[in-house]
């Protein structure tokens, strides 16, 4: 008995869609502090995953930034996330981090960066652990503006970030083993706003229903 290739492609596309999780993202990012080299953050976030898991965040995160010189920055803060999950159970998480990045210009309005993030993670109210991560990111950023001191433009921002843990915990739905992301960026005077997709690759043994994860993100920054 013959098999239709139609039906064959039909199931391995099923199969294929089945490995996938699919996402929605907001952030506001609101400056509250700006100096000359000192710059404080506060990051408001929310995430909902469709399909099976029903999986949500909330976070509010605090952040700073302290500009060593035109190429070299340190970056710290909190990271508050509230998760809710029917399956494994509701948790908060308190993540300090600190790192550094280093930037440079390699062609007219196109810069480069690199940085290196170490972070702790703590799970409370959960049966979770604590452990310690890090995360090496590339960033391309690329402005369409006319002027080097033009207050509004457009941008492209393309990314990939690696995250260094070895096993995730029992208890952890959705843990990053790499990402992928690029943005579309709108500068007017006084904020940006940020629409893109986000390609998130799970640790094969983290408890998600897909191994793979596709996120349509909305940002601001004020």
């Amino acid at each position: 008995m013959k098999i239709p290739l139609y039906l064959v492609l039909f199931c391995l596309c099923l199969q294929g869609f089945s490995q996938q999780e699919f996402f929605s993202e907001a952030i506001l990012k609101n400056t509250i502090i700006s100096k000359k080299t000192w710059k404080f953050n506060l990051i408001s976030n929310y995430k909902h995953a469709y399909q099976n898991s029903k999986w949500r965040r909330f976070g509010l995160d605090f952040d700073f930034d302290k500009k060593l010189n035109s190429n070299w920055t340190i970056s710290g803060g909190f990271a508050n996330n509230y998760r809710f999950d029917r399956e494994l159970g509701d948790f908060y998480e308190l993540r300090p981090k600190i790192g550094i990045e280093y930037k440079i210009s390699i062609f007219e309005n196109v810069i480069l960066k690199q940085r290196l993030l170490g972070e702790w993670r703590n799970f409370f109210l959960a049966n979770h652990n604590h452990y310690l991560r890090s995360r090496y990111k590339i960033e391309l950023n690329y402005d369409f503006k006319n002027n080097s001191n033009s207050q509004k433009y457009w941008g492209l921002i393309s990314s990939f970030e690696w995250y260094f843990l070895k096993d995730s915990l029992s208890q952890e739905r959705y843990s990053n083993s790499r990402e992928f992301s690029f943005f579309i960026l709108k500068k007017l005077e006084k904020f940006q706003i940020m629409i893109g997709y986000i390609r998130e690759v799970f640790l094969s043994d983290s408890k998600s229903f897909g191994l793979t994860g596709n996120t349509i993100s909305l940002r601001m920054i004020l």
